[in-house]
C-alpha cells in the first residue's frame, strides 16, 4: 500500500512540474467543487479522500483558490488524525500551496503562510501530528516546517513559543534513527535557534547538548561531513550570547566533548579536505563564544579549556605545520582570547616548547609566535599572532620587565655567537676537515638564536639597517613597534629599566659613562628621519612609541629634554605644511596630518608629565613655543585632527572581531581600541594647556623670587609701581563688575519697562568692560615692551661685567710680583679690591634684574587670567542681553514707552538713545526669527498633511483587507484587484511583524526580571526530573 502511495506521490509530483511550466492540472474552476465536497458533512470519508487526492495535482495558478479556503483542509486534518495517508495528502497539498521560487514574486505563497500561521490550532495540530511514528509523515511535516521558516521566520517563533509543547515534539525529530529526517530537524533547529534566547534555552533544557555531541560521535568527529558541521553550527547558536546556556554546557563537561573535534593527524597537516576545514572552523567560533570578553562565564570557561588540553591544540593548530594559513591565524586569534586576563593560562603558554624546524631542538611558543609575527608572509597571520603577544603583555607586568630584559642590539650577540662558531669551526675542522660550511645554514642557525628581545630590536630598526638575508617589510617593523609600545604601555618599571639598560656591553670607560640604550637609539632614529625620504607609517610607528614611553614617566621626559634637538624636531614637524593633495579622506597623503598630531600629542605630555627639575629649566621656553610660536588654537587643531581621522573614528567604536575576509584585515591598522583611549585619556589632561603652562609651580619660583628680593637690591621704581599699581587698578574693578553682573536686579518694581532698562544697564557694562578690557591690553603690551628692555639692559650688563673680567685678568697677568712691600704694592692691592667690590655691584644688579624679569612674568600671567575673566563676563552679558531681548519680543506692541514711570530709574537722555540704537541693532535678528518661526509652521503643516495623508493609506489597507477576508471567493472573478490587495495585505502584515517584534524588544528590557524568575523555575523543574 504505501509503495504504491509513493509512486502515486510521485507522479503527483510529475505532474504539478509538469503543470507549473504549462502542462495540464487541476484549474480554477474545479477547484471549488472539490472544496465544497470536502466541506459538506453530508459526504463520506470516500468522497473527501477522492477529492484530497484530485486537489494534490492543481498546477500554481490555482494556489490562491485553495489558500482562501485552506481551513476547510486543516479541519479536515485534525478530525482525521488517524487517517495517515489523507494527512500526508494534506499535508503535500499544504508544502504545496506555500512552496516559493527563485524567480517568482511568490505573493500569493507568503500569503499562504501568513493565513496558516494566524490560526494558532493549525500550527498545534501539525505539531501534535509528530508523535506519529510514520515515516513520510514526519518527514513530510519537517520539510514543512522548514518551508514555513523561510517564509515567516518571526511569525513561526512567535508560534512555537505560543505552543508549549511544540519544541519537544520537533526535538523528537532529532532522536529518529532514520537520517533522513534527523537531517531535517538539524536544519530547522538550526534557523530557529538564530536570534531567540527563549527558544535557545528551551532547546538546551530539552537535553539539545548531550544529544548533538552524540550525533558528532556517532558521524566520526573531525572525520565526519556536513552533518557534523551543523551539529556544531546548532551548539554554536545556541551558546552564543546566553550565559544561562553556557553555564550549563560548562556543568555538564560538553566543553570537554570538544576537543576530538580539533585533534589533527600529521597527514592532515598538508592536506585538509574541505569538510575538516568547515569542522575546525567552526569548532573555533565556539571557543571563540565561550571565551568572549566583558562575560561573567568566561573565566571559568577558559579554565575549563585549559585544563581539557583545548588551549595545546589551538597552539598546535596555530604555531605548528598546518598547511591552511585561514586555520592558523584564527588559531591565534582564539589563543589570544584564551589568555587574556587569565594569569594561569598566560603561565602555562609561556612554558610550552615546540620543536625547532632548524636546528631540532626545542624552543618556546612565544620565540615560535615572535617569528611568525614578525617574518610570516601573511598580514592577516601577522595580525593573529600580534593579538597573542598584545593579550600576554595586557596587565602583566611581570612579562613585560621579562620580556624588555631580553632587548639588546644584535652586535653584542654576534660576539658571542663569533666565538661559539669558531670554537666550533675548530672542532668540526677537525673531525671534517674537507666539508665546507654551508653560509645560509650557518645564518639560519645564528637567526634560531636569537632571543625575542633581539627579534624585536632587528625589525624596529630593520629600515635603517636591513636584517641580513630577509628584504625590508613594513609590516615586520610595524607589530615590532607596537609589541614594544604594549611592552611599556602602564609599566613604569619597564620604562625605567630599559632607561638604564645599554644595548651593548661597554667597552670602554667612556662607552659605560654614556651608554647607548633604546630610548637614545630611538631618538637619534627620529632625528634621522629628517634627512630620509622614508614611509610615513615608519614615523607614525616611531611617534607611537615615544609616545606611549613618556606618558607618566618624568625620568623619560627629563631624558628627552636633555638632548638639543629633539623638541626643535618636534615643532619643525607642527608647524611644517601639510603636502599638497592631502585630503580629509585618508591614504598616504594625509599621513602627514597623523604624524603632526602624534608629536603635538608628544609635546602636550612632555608639558605635562615633567618633574619640578625639568620644569624649571624648560618650561619658559616651551610655554613660548606653545602659546606664540605653534599657537593655542593650533596646538588644538592638530590633535583634533588626528582623532577625527577615519582610521582613529574606526578603532574607537571597540575591539574588532577575526574576518580574515575584510579588506581592513589586509592591511597594516593604524590605531586600535587600546590605544585611542589612551590617546582621550592624555587628551583630557592637556587639552588645556596653553598660558598656564608658564604659572608658577607651588613652592618653587615664589620663594626664590622673595627671597632674592629681600637680600638684594628693590627692582627700579618704575618696575615697582606698575607691579603694585596694575593688579591693584584692575581686580577690584573687574570684581564690582562681575559681582554687578552675576548679581540680579530686585529693587525694580516689576512692569515692562524693567526689562529695557536691565538691557540697558547690561549694555553700559559691556561698554565699561570693553574700555576696561583695552586699557589691560594696553597695560600689558607695555609691560612686555619694558619687558624686552630689561632683557636688552641685562644682555648689555652681561656684557659689560665679561669685558672688565678679561680686562682684570688681563691686568693680572701683566702684572709682575714685586720682590719686597711697596707703596705700588699697596696702590695695586686697592685697585684689586676695587675691582671685586665692583663686580660684586654688577652681581647684585643682574639677579635684581633677574628678579624683575621673573615679577614681569608673573604680571603677564595675571594679566592673561583677567583677560580670560573679562571674555567670560563679556560672553555672560552678551547671553543675558539675548535673554533680554527674547522677553521684549513676548511682550505686545501696544505697550506704553519704556520710560513711562521710569521717573524714579534715574535715566537720562544719553541712556534713552542708547536704547534706541540697541533696539535698531537687534531688528535684522529679530526678522531672522520671526522668518524662521514661518518656516517651521510651514513644516509642521506639511507634517500634518503627510500624517494625515498616511493614516488614509493605512485605513484603505485595512478595508481592503476586510473585503478579502469576508469575500474569499471574489478574488476568483477579479484576478488582477485580488493579487494588488494581497500584495498590499503582505506589505501590511510584514509592517505589522516588524512592528510587533520592535515592541517584544522593548518589552524584553523591561521584562528581563520576569525572564529571569522564569529561568530560575525552570532550572527548578529540570533538577527535579533529574533527580527523580
Amino acid at each position: 500500500m504505501n509503495k504504491n502511495w509513493f509512486g502515486g506521490f510521485l507522479n503527483n509530483v510529475k505532474q504539478t512540474s509538469g503543470s507549473s511550466s504549462g502542462g495540464s492540472g487541476v484549474n480554477n474552476v474545479s477547484v471549488e467543487p472539490l472544496m465544497d465536497k470536502i466541506q459538506d458533512a453530508s459526504s463520506t470519508i470516500e468522497i473527501k479522500k477522492e477529492a484530497v487526492t484530485q486537489l494534490s495535482s492543481i498546477n500554481r495558478s490555482c494556489h490562491q483558490a485553495v489558500g482562501a479556503r485552506m481551513s476547510v483542509l486543516t479541519n479536515l486534518l485534525e478530525q482525521n488524525k488517524d487517517d495517515i495517508e489523507l494527512v500526508r495528502e494534506i499535508i503535500q497539498i499544504l508544502t504545496l500551496i506555500m512552496t516559493t521560487l527563485p524567480k517568482d514574486d511568490n505573493i500569493i505563497e507568503i500569503h499562504n503562510t501568513e493565513l496558516f500561521i494566524s490560526v494558532k490550532n493549525n500550527f498545534v495540530v501539525i505539531c501534535d501530528l509528530l508523535k506519529v511514528n510514520d515515516y513520510y509523515i514526519r518527514y513530510y511535516i519537517a520539510r514543512f516546517l522548514v518551508i514555513l521558516i523561510k517564509n515567516r521566520f518571526d511569525a513561526v517563533q512567535e508560534a512555537i513559543l505560543s505552543c508549549p509543547m511544540s519544541m519537544p515534539n520537533i526535538m523528537s525529530l532529532l532522536l529518529d534513527k532514520r537520517e533522513v529526517i534527523r537531517n531535517e530537524a538539524l536544519l530547522i533547529i538550526l534557523e530557529l535557534t538564530k536570534s531567540n534566547q527563549e527558544i535557545q534555552k528551551i532547546v538546551a533544557f530539552e537535553s539539545a547538548f548531550e544529544i548533538l555531541l552524540d550525533i558528532i560521535k556517532r558521524e566520526g568527529l573531525s572525520e565526519g561531513g556536513v552533518i557534523v558541521n551543523d551539529c556544531i553550527l546548532v551548539l554554536n547558536n545556541l551558546l552564543k550570547g546566553n550565559v544561562s546556556n553556557q553555564n550549563f554546557f560548562r556543568e555538564t563537561g560538553c566543553i570537554q566533548g570538544l576537543s576530538p573535534l580539533l585533534e589533527v593527524q600529521n597527514t592532515d597537516m598538508w592536506i585538509l579536505s574541505d569538510n575538516k576545514f568547515n569542522i575546525i572552523m567552526s569548532t573555533l567560533d565556539i571557543i571563540l563564544t565561550l571565551v568572549e570578553r566583558n562575560n561573567v562565564s568566561t573565566p571559568p570557561n577558559q579554565h575549563i579549556i585549559s585544563h581539557s588540553g583545548i588551549m595545546n591544540l589551538i597552539i598546535r593548530l596555530g604555531l605548528g605545520k598546518m598547511s591552511s594559513q585561514v586555520i592558523r591565524s584564527k588559531s591565534l586569534y582564539t589563543l589570544g582570547e584564551i589568555i587574556h586576563l587569565n594569569p594561569e593560562n598566560i603561565s602555562e603558554f609561556s612554558g610550552v616548547t615546540m620543536k625547532s624546524e632548524v636546528s631540532k631542538q626545542s624552543q618556546t611558543a612565544l620565540l615560535r609566535l615572535t617569528t611568525v609575527m614578525l617574518y610570516s608572509k601573511d598580514i592577516i597571520e601577522k595580525a593573529a599572532a600580534f593579538h597573542v603577544f598584545k593579550s600576554y603583555l595586557y596587565n602583566n607586568e611581570e612579562a613585560q620587565m621579562a620580556l624588555a630584559s631580553t632587548i639588546i642590539s644584535d652586535s653584542s650577540s654576534n660576539n658571542s655567537n663569533n666565538n661559539n662558531t669558531t670554537s666550533g669551526d675548530s672542532s668540526s675542522n677537525n673531525t671534517k676537515s674537507n666539508s665546507p660550511i654551508d653560509q645560509q645554514q650557518k645564518l639560519q642557525l645564528e637567526f634560531e638564536n636569537l632571543s625575542i628581545g633581539q627579534h624585536l630590536y632587528k625589525a624596529l630598526f630593520s629600515w635603517e639597517t636591513p636584517i641580513q638575508g630577509k628584504p625590508f617589510d613594513i609590516s615586520c617593523f610595524w607589530f615590532a613597534s607596537v609589541v614594544l609600545l604594549y611592552m611599556l604601555k602602564d609599566s613604569i618599571l619597564t620604562k625605567e629599566q630599559l632607561l638604564k639598560m645599554p644595548l651593548e656591553v661597554p667597552k670602554s670607560s667612556a662607552e659605560a659613562q654614556q651608554p647607548v640604550t633604546l630610548f637614545t637609539k630611538l631618538m637619534d632614529c627620529l632625528m634621522a628621519t629628517k634627512k630620509q625620504d622614508i614611509d610615513p607609517t615608519i614615523k607614525i610607528g616611531l611617534l607611537k612609541l615615544l609616545a606611549v614611553w613618556l606618558a607618566d614617566s618624568p625620568k623619560s621626559v627629563k631624558i628627552f629634554f636633555d638632548g638639543n634637538q629633539h623638541l626643535a624636531f618636534l615643532v619643525e614637524i607642527i608647524l611644517s605644511p601639510l603636502p599638497t593633495g592631502s585630503s580629509t579622506a585618508g591614504g598616504n597623503s594625509n599621513l602627514h596630518s597623523h604624524i603632526q598630531g602624534l608629536c603635538t600629542l608628544i609635546l602636550g605630555i612632555c608639558a605635562q608629565y615633567m618633574d619640578d627639575e625639568t620644569a624649571e629649566k624648560n618650561k619658559s621656553n616651551l610655554s613660548s613655543i606653545i602659546n606664540h610660536r605653534i599657537t593655542v588654537n593650533t596646538f588644538k587643531e592638530k590633535l583634533d585632527s588626528l582623532r577625527k581621522s577615519d582610521s582613529f573614528t574606526n578603532a574607537e567604536q571597540g575591539e574588532e572581531s577575526f574576518d580574515p575576509s575584510s579588506t581592513a584585515a589586509k592591511t597594516i591598522i593604524l590605531y586600535d581600541f587600546d590605544f585611542t583611549m589612551f590617546f582621550k585619556d592624555v587628551y583630557d589632561k592637556i587639552r588645556h594647556i596653553g598660558t598656564n603652562i608658564n604659572k608658577p609651580r607651588p613652592g618653587k619660583r615664589p620663594q626664590q623670587s622673595t627671597t632674592s628680593i629681600n637680600t638684594t637690591q628693590q627692582p627700579p621704581p618704575q618696575q615697582q609701581q606698575q607691579q603694585q599699581s596694575s593688579p591693584q587698578s584692575s581686580s577690584p574693578l573687574i570684581q564690582q563688575k562681575y559681582d554687578h553682573a552675576t548679581t540680579p536686579n530686585n529693587s525694580s518694581p516689576q512692569s515692562p519697562p524693567i526689562q529695557t532698562v536691565q538691557q540697558l544697564d547690561n549694555s553700559i557694562e559691556f561698554n565699561n568692560l570693553k574700555k576696561v578690557n583695552n586699557e589691560l591690553i594696553e597695560q600689558l603690551t607695555g609691560i612686555k615692551l619694558q619687558y624686552q628692555q630689561l632683557q636688552q639692559h641685562s644682555n648689555q650688563q652681561q656684557q659689560l661685567h665679561q669685558n672688565q673680567l678679561q680686562q682684570l685678568q688681563q691686568q693680572l697677568s701683566t702684572q709682575v710680583p714685586p720682590q719686597s712691600s711697596s707703596p705700588q704694592q699697596t696702590t695695586s692691592g686697592a685697585s684689586e679690591q676695587e675691582l671685586l667690590q665692583l663686580l660684586e655691584d654688577k652681581d647684585k644688579e643682574i639677579s635684581s634684574l633677574s628678579d624683575a624679569v621673573y615679577k614681569l612674568e608673573d604680571i603677564v600671567v595675571a594679566k592673561d587670567d583677567q583677560i580670560e575673566e573679562i571674555n567670560n563676563i563679556i560672553e555672560q552679558l552678551k547671553q543675558q542681553l539675548q535673554q533680554s531681548q527674547q522677553s521684549q519680543q513676548q511682550q505686545s506692541s501696544s505697550s506704553s514707552s519704556p520710560f513711562g514711570n521710569g521717573g524714579g530709574n534715574g535715566l537720562d537722555s544719553s541712556d534713552y538713545f542708547e536704547l534706541l540704537r540697541l533696539r535698531q541693532e537687534n531688528e535684522p535678528t529679530q526678522s531672522r526669527i520671526r522668518q524662521l518661526e514661518n518656516e517651521v509652521s510651514q513644516l509642521n503643516q506639511k507634517i500634518i498633511y503627510l500624517t494625515n495623508e498616511n493614516q488614509l493609506i493605512q485605513q484603505q489597507k485595512e478595508d481592503a483587507l476586510k473585503k478579502i477576508t469576508s469575500s474569499p471567493t471574489s478574488n476568483n472573478k477579479n484576478e488582477p484587484n485580488s493579487l494588488k490587495l494581497a500584495k498590499l495585505e503582505g506589505e501590511l502584515s510584514e509592517m505589522k511583524i516588524k512592528y510587533e517584534s520592535l515592541i517584544k524588544e522593548q518589552d524584553e528590557v523591561l521584562s528581563y526580571s520576569a525572564k529571569i524568575e522564569l529561568e530560575n523555575s525552570t532550572l527548578k523543574n529540570q533538577l527535579s526530573k533529574l533527580q527523580q
